[in-house]
């Protein structure tokens, strides 16, 4: 009896905490004085110790007045305490709590765009949740869909791979990141791993068509390379691409995925592929 009274006035007092920090937020945003602006919201740290041991229950309360908060479309200024309420007041009440993160970072780069701050609040989250890979695909998706920093959105996509239970999706994703940055070997040698790797044949396809098209673009780069490289050394150009071996510009001539040489012409010096990119054509049945 004692414990279950105990537990009702902890649940009564986180529920006034809430109720008081959601009343100074809104009369903040209302008023719009100077010293509203700084003092809305009490930290998290202090709500910690007025929810009376209940953190996490307090961190849901306001994480469900946040999304009444934020859904108020009519509230010019309201993405002005944002990084605030999610980053230092419910992060803070309960770390380990992944919708906020989620939420908070989609309201910051979508709504806000501030493609930063979502970042810094998803890093907190990974921080503190190194087993969750949503988090760092997450990170990864923002920079690679509204920054366009592929290399930035490779690393968080390794992070979130290499995490137990992280969808297959998330390897192939960055292994495309290198593509984009123009490192072709590199997510060559991933698109690779995948394909070798794939469990079904949906994956097994389509890993398939980027390691054909990545191998002809790798190829056409070495051979164009060798064949400039013959001519500035020889003043012409090679009579065909086995003389680039033979003047140890390469090791051997490749052959395409398909099987069949690549085209030269010796009167331009320039190499080309006989079989088309699989990614732009259909599957054959």
């Amino acid at each position: 009896m004692i414990r279950r009274a105990a537990i009702t006035l902890a649940i009564l007092a986180v529920a006034a905490a809430s109720a008081q920090a959601g009343r100074r937020l809104d009369r903040a945003r209302q008023t719009g004085t100077a010293s509203a602006q700084v003092l809305y919201l009490p930290s998290g740290r202090y709500l910690k110790v007025a929810s009376l041991g209940f953190p996490e229950l307090l961190a849901d309360l306001v994480y469900i007045w946040s999304i009444q908060y934020y859904g108020n479309y009519d509230a010019s200024d309201r993405f002005q305490y944002l990084e605030h309420v999610y980053g230092s007041v419910i992060s803070e009440l309960d770390p380990h709590y992944i919708d906020p993160y989620l939420v908070g970072s989609l309201i910051m780069s979508i709504e806000a765009q501030d493609h930063e701050m979502a970042l810094r609040l998803l890093d907190k989250g990974i921080a503190a949740n190194p087993r969750e890979w949503i988090l760092p695909f997450e990170a990864g998706f923002t920079c690679y869909d509204s920054l366009g920093d592929h290399a930035r959105a490779a690393r968080y996509f390794e992070q979130a791979m290499r995490i137990e239970g992280a969808p297959g999706a998330i390897r192939r994703l960055h292994a495309e990141m290198f593509n984009r940055m123009g490192d072709r070997r590199t997510s060559l040698a991933y698109w690779r791993e995948v394909y070798q790797e794939a469990s079904n044949d949906y994956v097994k396809d389509v890993s398939w068509r980027h390691v054909h098209d990545l191998t002809i673009e790798v190829h056409l780069e070495d051979l164009r390379a060798a064949v400039q490289e013959y001519r500035r050394r020889f003043d012409s150009w090679p009579p065909d691409l086995k003389a680039l071996p033979r003047a140890g510009l390469l090791e051997e001539v490749p052959v395409d995925p398909d099987g069949r040489p690549y085209r030269y012409d010796r009167s331009t010096g320039a190499v080309a592929s006989q079989s088309p990119f699989s990614l732009y054509r259909k599957p054959a049945r």
